[in-house]
């Protein structure tokens, strides 16, 4: 039977079960239909990997219980909305298994970045795409990569090096370092916003010379006011004069005051504050006191108009300093900016790379207006369901580009669209998520669909205990007044009132910080308030059962440190950091210490980690200073004496992997597993199949070293720490949040401001969000206002977040921040908005720094811990010669006959092109030995024949160390076709020789190829002199190519 399309926006507050809601809705669409199949036409996005795992097992074991007959929630609730009986469910659950397991790649529970990169693929050649691009996750790579080339053009690129030189200028006028490589890395991140790219991509057509222009423009344009607003001043003392008016006669005599300063002092003095005081003696009209005789007061009310007149001429000339003041700020920066984007998108075509955050400007630019059906018919499927997750967090690219394919679908029977979310937790607007794109749609409003939408609450929090439930319905509700934004405010004011479940009881407890001068003793105050909490919570809660949510990372590391120095077990970002073991430092400082013996600094760390390591009894600043300036060979002779048998050269023969663990061997490095060297290993493995160097390697660890971290059990009993970001959609039966931020405070702000002169030559520039903004016109000032009540929302949502992810307990650390000799709340910070709550209740007192809700014993059954993880106690590693075994590093280079023709031609080509001298044979056979390239068993009928080659009394000339060979260099012909001779021999006259190898039966195309290698050359203006072909069989044939063939 044909159904109606329908439009469901499900609001779910933290803990309502959306998760559940989704799988129950997902299910009954599958169920409700006689296509077992049915599942290959439903589309569910979620947010992440794991949301999207999570909703695919719940499905697949409802599934299987509906198919083993057991009555589940879910069960009674399809029964209830439909008019299917149990065997039917029974039956098509087992179908419907089935067919899901068979055809498990059209199950598309998926994210919206795989879901966007499906698309892309489809569309690869209409988009102008390579058909094999690849997707790079690790965009800061890519844009570290396109700063060193910046920056590599220093000096030989006139104009770029004067731009970053003026850029450092600018660093040290701010009293930051000169160094400018780092700040370009974190500042130029804001290329990889989706918010951001598309203003960029209007830029991409700037030249340095427009930003320099703009600049010297606007620089005579600042003087040009600063006369203009001079004048002003003075013309308005002259009306004083000419009424024979003083400043005394004013009021407080304000108003004289500012046009002095005005007429002297031009821009130089603080106006902004001093124009508040004149707009409000133009508000009210209080020009003068009351006492001031009548002739006075009726000279100043005659020149009222005059006051007003140059105000308002003052204010607008002080905006338009303050614009021209804000882009010369901005416009070193946004043109550094420019040209690292340039030479980000060089790199992108010249890789064939496609960054993930590109993905949904690809498709709005070039694919919405294509019909949907041809895009369904290009992606392989045709979805007529649609169930989108976290609503609040999707992009308004993603949402844009999902609107045409769901509206086609809607405009069909039995088709359906379901959004879950919550506008309180919309927490990722810095990667391109907008709450309020969320607020309009479960609002009613901006209905972007032929059918009206059904708006739905998920009303009861199933997650946490009803004093923590009860506490922030209050709370929340409370801080709604706090919004300037009345949206948001009704967000709040509406949003907050959940039912409770069947868990009664719980604890709330609000802690204020009594504020210390010392810097260090406040610093550590969080932490050793958090330390005192977990103490107290260890009878009743495990470790594992407590989680301490931060705001920013070095917040936590303080905690981290305090907690782990005080004995208590913990896990977080920063300890799970590789970095963080001394054993993988030491492992890197080995391999900087092997690239560079002469860095003393890297030496100094090997032998302090040494001396602790191997318990060396000698006094240890006579160890460090004995060893310290050894030479390479005699250092590592030197371990010796401490049972330590490390071969230098024997390392440098072998492999990046194969170097670490003979490092580790050789140092006894490892008696047992060690997580965070396994963890080493592994990465090191996975660079090494990347076909990195040691150096490249180093450098990868530099870049990388801060995020690198080992994988923790679940299961460990240990206090979580981490960011409130980490934690959303995560519960902990107690949650510890020691914080109190200021919700107006951001690192270096920007703003794209538009609706600029036409002088500028620029339609929008990048410039710092500050105060100055309020007061340039009214475009600017809408975008200060819309920024700070977008920051008010971004913050309390975080707010909230944290607040509701404990189960049963729920400890808030804060300052006790007053302000003014009142003594006020400061409604900036968390602690303002707590503390006016309180005050709401009645019960802040100004000497209480505690206030608890419930009571601390806990509820809950305390779980009994379960190891779920075996631990391999021993560390494997054995040298590839006690087996004989070499270990290669590409296998397509492994074959099981040496002598097959392709692989040998191949190996032999490869072999030549290293080799220049007679000299090079041992060494570059070696080498390829010890890779695993070359097997033993052949390695002496390979040298036979290089040396054959080499030593030819017709080729011996050709490789003499006087000789400047090019070998396998490519060649680009005037229809730019690529040409690669295996070797060329540049004489003193300006003439060439060219070998070519060929291994197998001589053919006419082998002469006619040289020939084209000798066309090319003489194009270039070189005498060809040898044309040679080296057939390479048994016995080595040497051919002259002659033009005639």
């Amino acid at each position: 039977m044909q159904k109606p399309s329908n439009f469901t926006v499900y609001n779910a507050s933290a803990g309502s079960g959306k998760t559940h809601t989704l799988v129950k809705e997902y299910l009954s669409v599958l169920l409700n239909s006689d296509d077992i199949f049915t599942f290959q036409k439903v589309l569910a996005i979620t947010f992440t990997n794991k949301a999207a795992n999570e909703m695919k097992e719940r499905v697949m074991e409802s599934l299987k219980a509906f198919s083993d007959g057991e009555q589940t929630e879910i069960l009674l609730y399809i029964l209830k909305e439909s008019n299917l009986d149990v065997e039917t469910i029974k039956q098509r659950s087992q179908k419907i298994l089935t067919a899901i397991l068979q055809n498990y790649s059209a199950f598309s529970i998926t994210t919206i970045d795989s879901f966007t990169h499906k698309i892309i693929k489809s569309f690869a050649y209409d988009l102008g795409l390579s058909l094999n691009f690849e997707v790079e996750l690790d965009s800061k790579t890519l844009l570290n990569e396109a700063v060193e080339i910046i920056i590599s053009k220093i000096g030989t690129n006139e104009k770029l090096t004067k731009l970053l030189i003026d850029f450092s200028l600018e660093k040290i006028d701010d009293d930051r370092s000169w160094d400018i490589s780092r700040e370009l890395n974190e500042f130029s991140e804001i290329l990889l916003k989706e918010d951001d790219i598309e203003h960029f991509k209007r830029l991409s057509n700037k030249k340095l010379d427009d930003f320099t222009s703009l600049k010297s423009n606007l620089l005579i344009h600042q003087k040009e006011l600063q006369t203009e607003f001079k004048n002003i001043g003075n013309e308005f003392l002259d009306v004083l004069d000419n009424n024979s008016l003083t400043k005394n006669d004013f009021n407080r005599g304000s108003i004289p005051n500012i046009f002095k300063d005005i007429s002297e002092k031009g821009f130089d003095f603080n106006y902004t504050t001093r124009s508040q005081t004149i707009e409000k003696a133009i508000e009210n009209h209080q020009y003068y006191k009351k006492t001031t005789p009548e002739n006075i007061a009726k000279t100043i009310e005659s020149i009222v108009p005059a006051i007003i007149n140059a105000f308002q001429k003052c204010k607008v000339i002080y905006g338009k300093y303050l614009l021209n003041d804000l882009a010369l700020k901005s416009i070193i920066p946004l043109a550094v900016l420019n040209n690292i984007n340039n030479e980000l998108t060089q790199i992108k075509e010249d890789n064939n790379i496609r960054l993930i955050s590109e993905f949904n400007q690809l498709i709005s630019s070039h694919l919405t207006e294509q019909p949907a059906a041809f895009i369904y018919e290009r992606i392989g499927q045709r979805f007529q369901n649609f169930f989108i997750d976290e609503m609040q967090d999707t992009s308004v690219l993603q949402w844009q580009n999902l609107v045409p394919l769901i509206d086609n679908a809607l405009a069909q029977e039995n088709s359906s669209l379901l959004l879950v979310g919550d506008g309180k937790q919309a927490i990722y607007r810095w990667r391109g998520g907008k709450a309020e794109q969320f607020i309009n749609l479960s609002s009613g409003s901006n209905n972007p669909f032929q059918i009206k939408s059904n708006l739905k609450n998920l009303e009861t929090n199933f997650r946490s205990y009803s004093e923590i439930i009860d506490f922030n319905n209050s709370f929340f509700t409370h801080t709604s007044k706090f919004f300037g934004n009345l949206q948001y405010k009704k967000l709040y004011e509406l949003g907050n009132h959940q039912k409770i479940n069947t868990k009664v009881g719980g604890f709330v407890g609000i802690y204020f910080l009594e504020k210390l001068e010392d810097k260090e003793e406040k610093e550590l105050r969080f932490a050793s308030s958090v330390y005192a909490k977990i103490k107290a919570l260890e009878n009743d809660f495990s470790y594992g059962e407590i989680s301490v949510l931060i705001r920013k990372k070095k917040d936590g590391l303080i905690i981290a440190n305090y907690l782990s120095e005080k004995g208590i077990p913990i896990v977080s970002s920063d300890s799970l950091l590789l970095q963080n073991s001394n054993k993988v430092l030491f492992l890197i400082n080995v391999l900087k210490f092997l690239q560079n013996p002469t860095d003393f600094e890297t030496r100094f760390q090997i032998l302090y980690f040494l001396y602790h390591h191997l318990v060396i009894k000698e006094e240890k600043n006579n160890f460090i200073q004995h060893h310290l300036k050894l030479e390479q060979t005699s250092l590592c002779n030197a371990f010796e004496n401490y049972g330590v048998n490390f071969s230098i050269n024997k390392v440098y023969e072998l492999s990046l992997y194969e170097k670490f663990e003979e490092i580790i061997r050789s140092f006894k490095l490892l008696q047992s597993t060690d997580a965070y060297v396994q963890f080493f290993l592994d990465i090191v493995l996975e660079q090494q199949r990347k076909s990195k160097s040691e150096t490249e390697f180093l450098e990868f660890w530099e870049l990388k070293k801060d995020s690198l971290t080992i994988v923790s059990s679940e299961s460990e009993d240990a206090v979580q720490i981490m960011t409130i970001h980490k934690s959303k959609g995560l519960q902990f039966p107690v949650v510890l949040f020691p914080c109190d931020l200021d919700i107006y405070n951001e690192k270096n702000p920007k703003i794209w401001l538009d609706n600029l002169p036409e002088n500028f030559g620029f339609k929008e520039l990048l410039v710092s969000y500050k105060k100055d903004l309020e007061q340039i016109n009214d475009r600017s000032l809408a975008l200060y206002l819309n920024r700070k009540e977008e920051l008010e929302l971004d913050n309390i949502n975080l707010l909230y977040v944290a607040l509701t992810r404990a189960v049963e307990q729920l400890y808030i650390i804060t300052d006790k921040n007053l302000v003014g000799k009142e003594k006020s709340e400061n409604l900036k910070y968390y602690s303002g908005f707590l503390i006016n709550f309180l005050k709401e209740i009645g019960l802040w007192k100004e000497d209480l720094l505690t206030y608890e809700f419930g009571s601390k014993e806990r509820v809950s059954t305390k779980p009994e811990l379960k190891t779920k993880v075996d631990l391999h106690k021993e560390f494997i590693s054995h040298s590839w010669e006690d087996h004989n075994l070499v270990l290669a590093e590409n296998s397509s280079k492994v074959w099981d006959n040496t002598k097959d023709a392709r692989n040998y031609g191949n190996l032999i080509h490869e072999l030549l092109s290293h080799i220049y001298i007679p000299n090079d044979i041992d060494k570059v056979l070696e080498q390829y030995l010890q890779k695993g390239i070359i097997e033993i068993s052949s390695f002496d009928d390979i040298k036979k024949t290089i040396s054959m080659v080499v030593n030819h009394q017709l080729l011996l000339k050709f490789f003499s160390e006087n000789n400047v060979v090019y070998n396998e260099r490519e060649i680009v012909d005037v229809d730019n076709q690529i040409l690669i001779p295996d070797r060329l021999i540049f004489h003193d006259d300006n003439s060439v020789s060219i070998l070519d190898y060929k291994t197998g039966t001589p053919s006419l195309t082998h002469h006619q190829q040289v020939l084209q290698y000798a066309r090319v050359l003489k194009s270039m203006n070189l005498k060809v002199v040898n044309k040679l072909l080296v057939y390479i069989n048994d016995v080595i044939d040497v051919v002259e190519v002659s033009s005639t063939k």
